[in-house]
């Protein structure tokens, strides 16, 4: 019978420290968000006319690493909406447009009220930009490079999206490595210790 008692205790006291372990997690992982600021564009361009929605953020928070964005869309026009989205830009503190992520709003019939919810990983993001679109754009020219989305379409004001998109990134990502192994092979030994000596202040 005494067993059985330190047995029950021992279960107790497992269940009750996973439940405060789970309570302080979640308090933890409430602290770590911060409340994001931004602008909200109402104005659609759907089938020739500007329509002006309801489109309101309800909660926008992120940690160092993701976050999550919150928005109610309502079609306060009367068009039945088919198809459209909801494009988020996304800046880091420094300013730095780092992420476009896209909600799809459809079937949204005249007076109705949908919710929608974007979650995102990207490091210190601190502020949005949130516009209305009647179309999607071609993903095949946003590529990811350290947790930013890069348009090759538009670097630096070049079109390079016919030699970088997605279809041939791995293509062209190996191509860069083979060249620069290539380049560091034919580097002769005298270039090496030329370098060397320049590195290390003798020349």
């Amino acid at each position: 019978m005494d067993k059985l008692k330190t047995f029950l205790m021992y279960i107790l006291i497992i269940v009750a420290f996973f439940i405060i372990s789970r309570v302080l997690e979640d308090g933890l992982i409430k602290q770590m968000y911060y409340d994001m600021e931004g602008t909200v564009q109402n104005t659609l361009t759907y089938a020739g006319q500007e329509l002006n929605m309801g489109l309101n953020v309800t909660e926008a928070k992120a940690t160092r690493r993701n976050g999550y964005i919150n928005v109610t869309v309502e079609n306060s026009t009367p068009n039945y909406i088919s198809e459209a989205y909801v494009k988020v830009d996304l800046y880091s503190k420094s300013g730095v447009h780092a992420i476009t992520k896209y909600m799809e709003i459809s079937g949204l019939s005249q007076g109705e009220t949908k919710s929608y919810e974007l979650r995102f990983s990207g490091s210190y993001i601190d502020t949005y930009e949130i516009t209305l679109s009647d179309n999607y754009p071609d993903k095949r020219y946003i590529i990811n490079v350290l947790g930013y989305d890069v348009n090759t379409s538009d670097i630096f004001g070049m079109d390079l999206s016919e030699y970088i998109n997605a279809d041939n990134y791995e293509s062209f990502g190996q191509a860069v490595y083979d060249s620069a192994v290539y380049t560091v092979e034919s580097i002769p030994w005298w270039g090496w210790l030329w370098a060397w000596c320049i590195f290390a202040g003798v020349l």
